[in-house]
């Protein structure tokens, strides 16, 4: 095997250099091996195997005139892009980065003070993200360079191990295919393997775990690195599987996935109970520190500690709020993630990961006290890697898209078999709606893309508080959040 040609961080962002290194590495080799591989993650629901493919419910009610697929030219520009995005995120330099930062304990954002936050705390206010923006900071300090955050500066240790900040959610509708996991799992983001829908089956989610772990070893970037053999269980390590909290069928399903390869686990209940801690318990019992957990959706701060009492690595919050789920409004729940991460600062010592709008809220989302953001549809949805690969549905507005349901949406509940007579999905907490597909020039329809403009909203988000990490970001005090009214708003977007 050739060694890799070796190329610099920044002379990689640079657009002759490293368009040139792409020329290179993106030889007719390279082409048509990445089409191969394409197609055969291409196709409808029981046609591709582990993946959930493009799949059609009774319960979807979405207007479209027939199928397509992306042509070969598109296709092309599509791989390209994401051998970029794939080579930044694993170059060299930023690998180092992360191994230097593996050796330093986690810090928990510590309690500041803020006006807004303690005022409506105190109130009994429950703040939306959306009510909340940060001022600018770091005049009296030299300006950030953007490049340089990108290289070292978006990186938290989330669980055991220093990843990004973005972690993916677990809807089957985007997550449910062996490339979007790898993918995800290759930018350095934990990657929930779904078990909602057609992967409720416990066999079904194995199969999707070991496609995704082939799919990571054939992936052509490790091809002449020295480091593959240690790069590929980095990624394996980001691989998440999904578990329910009742001990029974929760622990087969951990027992079978932890044989198939996965160190990682989240186990995922909406609904409060006790459940979860039962769970940490008796998982942290049985495989000790051989793997991590990530536990929620914790509702309060005495949760949260007897969650971390109990061994777990790291929690999710954050119930409705999304882009799909409809739980808050059909249970009268208040989206509260924002005052829960306030109370919870000082208060838990592990890593927070927040569901529910906060990907549209990067910066202000990590200053709340966050150290991870779910991400879902913004991620994944419309990009070849989701179910169906290059294949999409297309409706009279001429939009491509692919069906993109929420975890208790109707079509999830159809797939899981959750079903009253006469055809009626019980208890439906999600809307059905399409994930598009990008048609501007300069995004394409990638995991590896969309990862990239979301670490480009954290990096601004440093740049425009004077800091180099997000561990500085959090520890501003007093923090820079701030109510925004419904003129800032306004005034904050492109208008």
């Amino acid at each position: 095997m050739l060694k890799k040609k070796k190329i610099g961080f920044f002379e990689l962002l640079d657009s002759t250099m490293g368009g040139k290194f792409l020329d290179e590495c993106c030889g007719r080799e390279f082409k048509k091996r990445e089409f191969e591989r394409w197609y055969k993650q291409t196709g409808e629901a029981g046609e591709i195997f582990p993946s959930q493919g493009l799949l059609k419910t009774p319960c979807d009610y979405l207007e479209y005139l027939g199928k397509t697929l992306m042509s070969e030219e598109e296709l092309w520009g599509v791989v390209r892009v994401r051998r970029l995005m794939l080579e930044l995120f694993n170059h060299p330099e930023r690998i180092v980065v992360m191994e230097k930062l593996e050796a330093r304990p986690f810090v928990p954002p510590s309690k500041v003070t803020s006006s807004i936050m303690d005022y409506t705390s105190n109130n009994g206010e429950a703040v939306a993200v959306e009510d909340v923006g940060a001022v600018v900071m770091g005049t009296d300090k030299p300006r950030r360079s953007r490049r340089k955050l990108l290289l070292a500066g978006t990186f938290v240790t989330l669980g055991k191990k220093v990843r990004i900040p973005f972690a993916s959610g677990a809807m089957p509708d985007v997550f449910g295919a062996p490339a979007a996991l790898s993918t995800m799992a290759m930018c350095h983001g934990l990657a929930g393997v779904p078990r909602n829908g057609v992967f409720s089956e416990v066999v079904r989610q194995v199969d999707l775990v070991v496609a995704t772990f082939e799919f990571m070893r054939t992936e052509a970037l490790l091809a002449g690195r020295s480091d593959a053999r240690a790069l590929l269980k980095r990624w394996r390590a980001n691989i998440m599987g999904v578990v329910e909290p009742e001990l029974l069928t929760g622990l087969a399903r951990v027992r079978a996935l932890y044989e198939a390869g996965v160190r990682c686990f989240r186990i995922y209940s909406p609904e409060p109970g006790t459940g979860v801690l039962e769970m940490v318990k008796k998982m942290r019992g049985i495989y000790g520190d051989r793997i991590e957990i990530f536990a929620g959706q914790v509702a309060s701060v005495d949760q949260a500690k007897r969650l971390e009492e109990a061994g777990a690595d790291g929690l999710y919050v954050g119930i409705g709020g999304g882009g799909r789920c409809i739980t808050a409004v059909r249970s009268g729940s208040v989206v509260d993630w924002p005052n829960l991460l306030w109370r919870m600062r000082g208060e838990v010592g592990i890593p927070v990961i927040v569901e529910g709008g906060a990907s549209e809220h990067v910066g202000t989302t990590l200053l709340l006290g966050a150290t991870g953001i779910g991400v879902s549809r913004i991620a994944a949805g419309g990009t070849i890697e989701s179910p169906g690969g290059l294949l999409y549905l297309v409706n009279r507005a001429g939009e491509w898209f692919k069906p993109y349901g929420g975890e208790a949406s109707a079509r999830t509940k159809y797939q899981d078999g959750k079903m009253l007579p006469l055809g009626v999905p019980a208890f439906v907490e999600g809307e059905t709606t399409k994930a598009l597909k990008s048609f501007i020039t300069h995004i394409k329809p990638t995991v590896a893309a969309n990862i990239y403009f979301l670490l480009e909203d954290l990096v601004l988000a440093m740049v425009f508080r004077g800091v180099a990490t997000v561990q500085e970001l959090q520890a501003l005090d007093p923090s820079p959040l701030r109510r925004v009214t419904d003129s800032g708003q306004v005034a904050q977007r492109t208008h």
